[in-house]
């Protein structure tokens, strides 16, 4: 059973919802479908959405493992697309 099941669809830049991080552990960032050009953004936020940072990035269809800490807030973020078609999500 997960603790974080998390996926969105994407059809235009921008952000994603935000949620905390349950538990320190790694989890699976992915994305299927049509980039149009963009890049996808797996960010944190330490101190509560006031500043973001880059984990990783996804600009074609894929996935990647990465450790993220309790308490900090995760989003995915994208930018520069045209058109896109995205199916993404982090999962533990």
């Amino acid at each position: 059973m997960s603790i974080l099941s998390l996926g969105f669809n994407l059809t235009e830049d921008g952000d994603s919802k935000f949620c905390n991080i349950p538990v320190s552990t790694n989890y699976m960032f992915y994305a299927t479908g049509d980039f149009g050009g963009g890049c996808l953004s797996l960010e944190t936020s330490p101190d509560d959405g006031l500043n973001w940072f880059t984990v990783d990035q996804l600009t074609s269809p894929g996935r990647l493992i990465r450790y993220m800490v309790t308490g900090e807030k995760m989003r995915i973020s994208l930018s520069e697309s045209t058109s896109p078609d995205i199916n993404t999500g982090v999962r533990q």
